[in-house]
């Protein structure tokens, strides 16, 4: 039975054990606080004529702020459960001392300060249930529950309500005060038993450790709260948006108690009369709590439901202006009460889901009790002014609460739009995006190592600083670097002569000219390197003048010197040195070719057939360099032969930075290789980040036509590709059809996935291939969701949605969930929510699957004919793996027409499944 109403309910299983308890102290609280309303406002207006409610409004507003300026001392010196049993009792002695006094004791003074004290019990009362779950009850579970908590706190005002009606007729009014004392005495025995539970849990101590952290950073006083919201827009609006309510909702109850006051001017029919109404809009609140609300969120999203209450109030004060009865202005009443307890508080709470559980502790009990009672308190104002002063009648008051509705409106439009912003910047903290160690973000941290280093000497802290400026920045200049050419350390004064080399930087030539004469032999031959590339000196002569340089650089100066424009200028020659250059052997051998491969950068343009020679060298290093030359001479004959490097995956970011330095001009080709399937796949997957590099908008309307590739990993790396370039240039214009229809090809994908996974999980143990395979590739394809998402909705960080649902924090995967269902299209949230929700069940989640997909999958059969038609080598060999595994017999010649497949891990799972078939004995 429990079960079953945790089913109906859309709770977990133990959420109903949890949660009962708090749903009744919510309901007895409520409870409590309809009754002892009725009585003060029944006891009231006994002694007192409407028109005097604005002052007893307005003085609850000034008190409360005292009050919480109190009781946030107070809180911070005890702890919550004895904070909120205290003030439990507390309310319960003053409830019977209330009670005695206007029994026996009925001064007119009384009835004021009875009105003033229940408008700060119910502030304080329900504000401290609220706080008591979120201490209780972690995000998600607060979610969960906060439906069946409405529903305690509806059912309380219904019982409230029919209960003052019966207790006033039979007892007298006054009796509702001892019957709400012996309620706060149970709410104070269901709190012990809520605390109780909380330090069973297993994860008590951690709880508390967490709790007692916040407490520390908790606001010391109002002055910290104010401040706090201040600063914020989004608290500003949510101020706003409970401060109208508030205000709005005096201004009509005043309308409502004065005509109803008009109609029945003897106590107990009054009190008789406020009972029966309370409960009858309570019972409808419940049916709309219960039937609509989680409805409405879903469909219609928090914007447009926290404006059913504005509006619907905004239709009945167009009613009480056109008809001006009684039943006009029970039904605005109505609204308000009805509307208010269901739908528009359960939505009003979630807008304090995006806030961390700090901010959220300082602000909401705040907003919550003194934001709400100075909108009654504004209320009362606007009461006092228009209706005592200005005599306007309860009806043509209807033309202010028009105004603050629109007012309202306005606001809710406000705090929507921040609402959504707020889960976005609460999902990207957790973003662990590789872009955060960007070129701006890596020479500020290569700067600030090297500053550091450079006082304490410490040589190879410098050079791996150096090795990382050098790898991003070939062509910087840094004033930090030339500084360390007078660097204690031989290395480190070689390794900047090189980088200064490379990025050209002349201003340094006086201190290379005295490093010829430096101790090392390293230093003074990168000091010959660099004055013969950038000084045109003559080499032999400065030789000659020094001695001692390796043979290396004696030819790289010569060269340099004769392929120099002049009458010294001797092409042939410097070609038959460098071709020396180029075959050189031996120890020397590897520098040699190195330094042939930087110097022919800056060489005429006349070395092309070294340049080849170069790019086919054996060491790999030879042809990084030489690929780096060839993108700075932007020598676009060599294109097949880069191409070519991207098949080497130590090589392939040198070759696609080199197509990228080719430009514009290759997009072409390279589009005529990424479509060409008789490619090597290895090469077409590099090709999108080539693209990238050229950074064009051609080159993005190249990549679009791509996105439709059977190969997931090319499709990734199309899609990432896109998602990079659309961050660099959101003008370029996309096309969003071919987005579309991508997108929902991978969403039916991931629920095929489901499907297969319901299949062959009962049949397979977990351990085996299959399994880890498809929620391997289940990870993928959503990753590659997220990003044709954010193809579709630039404006919105889907990316960080993404981590968010990756991070394994329920708190961030609950805020990115509401994130997708504030910005998607109804269509593709209705698909895509399912699939990440984790509350919703297998079994929905299957339905849905059929229904999206077209088919059913009766058996292991159907799941694994699905993989085998997939394009992916993992999947199709994992399928095959399972057909021996499974003994699925009916796929025999499929696995034999695999024994011959390109793939050689399909080849080798063929074939040890085709020998699994055999064994059993299947005739061939």
């Amino acid at each position: 039975m429990i079960h079953l109403i945790e089913r109906l309910l859309h709770l977990r299983q133990g959420d109903l054990f949890r949660g009962l308890p708090l749903v009744l102290y919510l309901f007895f609280v409520i409870s409590s606080y309809m009754m002892a309303k009725v009585a003060r406002d029944v006891l009231f207006l006994d002694r007192f004529e409407a028109v005097h409610l604005p002052y007893v409004d307005m003085t609850i507003a000034v008190i409360i702020g005292m009050v919480m300026a109190v009781y946030i001392r107070i809180s911070r010196r005890t702890s919550i459960y004895t904070l909120i049993v205290g003030s439990l009792w507390m309310f319960a002695g003053t409830m019977v001392g209330f009670w005695w006094l206007i029994h026996y004791h009925p001064h007119p003074w009384l009835y004021p300060v009875f009105y003033v004290w229940i408008g700060m019990f119910g502030v304080l009362a329900t504000s401290q249930v609220w706080t008591l779950a979120n201490y209780l009850f972690t995000t998600r579970e607060t979610k969960r529950l906060v439906g069946m908590l409405g529903s305690g706190a509806i059912a309380g005002g219904i019982i409230g309500g029919f209960f003052s009606t019966v207790a006033a007729g039979r007892f007298g009014t006054e009796s509702l005060l001892l019957i709400t004392a012996l309620c706060m005495v149970i709410c104070s025995g269901l709190v012990h038993v809520l605390w109780k539970r909380r330090s069973e849990r297993d994860d008590a101590s951690h709880h508390i450790e967490t709790e007692s952290a916040e407490e520390k950073k908790s606001p010391k006083n109002l002055a910290e709260s104010m401040r706090l919201i201040w600063g914020s827009t989004y608290l500003l609006a949510i101020a706003g948006v409970i401060c109208l309510a508030s205000v709005v909702t005096a201004l009509v109850g005043w309308q409502f108690k004065a005509i109803a006051k008009e109609f029945m001017p003897e106590k107990n029919d009054l009190a008789a009369f406020f009972g029966l109404f309370y409960g009858i809009t309570g019972i409808i609140s419940l049916l709309i709590q219960l039937l609509l609300t989680s409805r409405l969120l879903k469909h219609l999203g928090l914007g447009v439901t926290l404006m059913v209450l504005p509006i619907s109030l905004v239709f009945g004060a167009a009613g009480v202006l056109i008809w001006g009865t009684l039943a006009a202005f029970m039904f605005l009443r109505g609204a308000d009460n009805v509307v208010r307890y269901s739908i528009d508080r359960s939505t009003v709470e979630m807008l304090y889901l995006p806030l961390p559980t700090r901010i959220k502790m300082q602000v909401k009990p705040f907003i919550d009790t003194v934001v709400w009672r100075l909108g009654d308190g504004f209320g009362g104002v606007i009461v006092l002014v228009f209706a005592t002063f200005m005599a306007f009648s309860p009806l043509q008051l209807s033309w202010l609460a028009l105004l603050l509705l629109v007012i309202w409106i306005f606001v809710v439009i406000v705090a929507k739009r921040h609402y959504v912003h707020m889960l976005s910047e609460n999902i990207q903290q957790y973003r662990l995006d590789a872009e955060r160690t960007t070129v701006t973000t890596l020479e500020r941290s290569t700067i600030d190592v090297l500053k550091t280093r450079l006082s304490a000497g410490d040589a190879k802290e410098i050079l791996y600083a150096l090795e990382l400026f050098e790898l991003e920045y070939q062509t910087a200049i840094h004033p930090v670097i030339r500084d360390l050419l007078a660097h204690s350390a031989a290395e480190v004064r070689r390794k900047a002569l090189t980088i200064l080399n490379a990025a050209g930087d002349v201003a340094v030539r006086p201190q290379v000219d005295a490093l010829l004469q430096d101790e090392d032999i390293g230093v003074r031959t990168e000091a010959m390197l660099y004055l013969s590339h950038h000084a045109h000196i003559d080499p032999l002569q400065r030789i000659q003048e020094l001695g001692d340089f390796p043979n290396f650089s004696v030819q790289s100066a010569m060269v340099t010197y004769l392929a120099a424009p002049g009458k010294t200028q001797s092409i042939v020659t410097a070609q038959t040195i460098l071709g020396t250059m180029v075959h050189q052997d031996g120890p020397d051998g590897h520098e040699t070719r190195m330094e042939a491969a930087r110097l022919i950068a800056i060489l005429p343009d006349h070395f092309d057939d070294q340049l080849a020679e170069l790019l086919q060298d054996e060491d790999q290093d030879v042809r990084r360099q030489t690929l780096r030359t060839v993108g700075q001479l932007e020598k676009h004959r060599f294109l097949p032969q880069v191409l070519e490097h991207m098949r080497d995956q130590d090589l392939a970011s040198e070759a696609i930075e080199t197509l990228g330095a080719l430009g514009e001009s290759v997009v072409d080709a390279l589009l005529s290789h990424l479509q060409d399937k008789s490619i090597s796949v290895e090469i077409r997957r590099e090709i999108p980040r080539a693209l990238l590099s050229i950074d064009t908008a051609m080159a993005e309307k190249a990549l679009s036509e791509c996105l439709l590739q059977p190969d997931t990993i090319l499709r990734m790396e199309v899609i990432t590709s896109l998602n990079t370039f659309h961050q660099r240039h959101p003008e370029f214009n996309l096309n969003t059809d071919i987005v579309e229809t991508v997108l929902l090809a991978e969403i039916t994908g991931q629920y095929r996935c489901c499907q297969m996974l319901h299949v062959l999980e009962p049949l397979v143990d977990k351990e085996e291939s299959i399994i880890p395979a498809l929620h391997e590739d289940m990870n993928q394809r959503l990753e590659r969701i997220f990003r044709l998402m954010a193809l579709q909705y630039p404006r919105h960080d889907l990316l960080s949605a993404l981590i968010g649902f990756q991070s394994g924090n329920h708190t961030v995967q609950d805020n990115a969930l509401e994130f997708l269902d504030n910005i998607l299209k109804p269509n593709l949230r209705a698909t895509l929510v399912p699939l990440l929700d984790r509350e919703v069940s297998q079994d929905e989640r299957l339905r849905l699957a059929d229904q999206i997909t077209g088919s059913m999958m009766d058996g292991p059969e159907d799941a694994v004919r699905a993989l085998l038609g997939d394009e992916d080598p993992c999947l199709k060999s994992c399928a095959i793996y399972t057909v021996g595994l499974l003994h699925l017999n009916t796929f025999y010649e499929t696995v034999e027409q695999c024994l011959t497949h390109d793939s050689p891990v399909i080849r080798e799972t063929a074939r040890q499944a085709f020998e699994k078939i055999s064994r059993e004995g299947i005739d061939r």
